[in-house]
């Protein structure tokens, strides 16, 4: 019996396809990414405003059925003397995004100090998405004698 058991298991393993190896002999193709966010392909745009300027910048349109979507944004104001904090709200404001979002600012209290907008102050964890076929635009607010905006953003394009 055993030998019949035995002569069953060795035409069986003869018959069977080979199996594959789990390690590559040679190297491989190199990793590419991929997807369709293009976050390497960042593009962005800086202004620094003057004294009683608002600051505007403007991201140009897409295109077609695209979206920007803003991966990085900072919008700050920054003051040229000291300035005593205001009660009236200061913040940047935005069209051509869902919701027209704002960003407000604190008010500035000392020489050289920079105050950077709530939301608006680096790489942004879920970026921004704008209308369809639109750029988005953030404009600063009205500035002072004592200060002035500035701002960058960073987007790719996507559908």
């Amino acid at each position: 019996m055993k030998r019949i058991i035995g002569l069953f298991l060795v035409a069986l393993l003869a018959l069977t396809p080979a199996v594959a190896l789990a390690q590559q002999a040679s190297p491989g193709a190199p990793v590419t990414q991929t997807g369709s966010t293009g976050l390497a392909a960042s593009t962005c745009l800086s202004n620094v405003g003057t004294s009683s300027v608002a600051t505007t910048l403007t991201i140009p349109a897409p295109g077609g059925a695209n979206s920007v979507y803003i991966d990085f944004l900072v919008l700050a104001v920054d003051s040229t003397a000291a300035v005593t904090p205001g009660t009236s709200l200061i913040s940047f404001s935005s069209t051509n995004i869902a919701g027209t979002p704002s960003f407000p600012v604190n008010r500035l209290v000392s020489t050289s100090a920079a105050n950077v907008a709530f939301g608006a102050n680096g790489p942004l964890a879920v970026p921004i998405k704008g209308l369809v076929g639109v750029g988005p635009t953030f404009v600063g607010p009205t500035a002072n004698t004592n200060f002035f905006d500035t701002g960058t953003v960073c987007w790719h394009v996507a559908p």
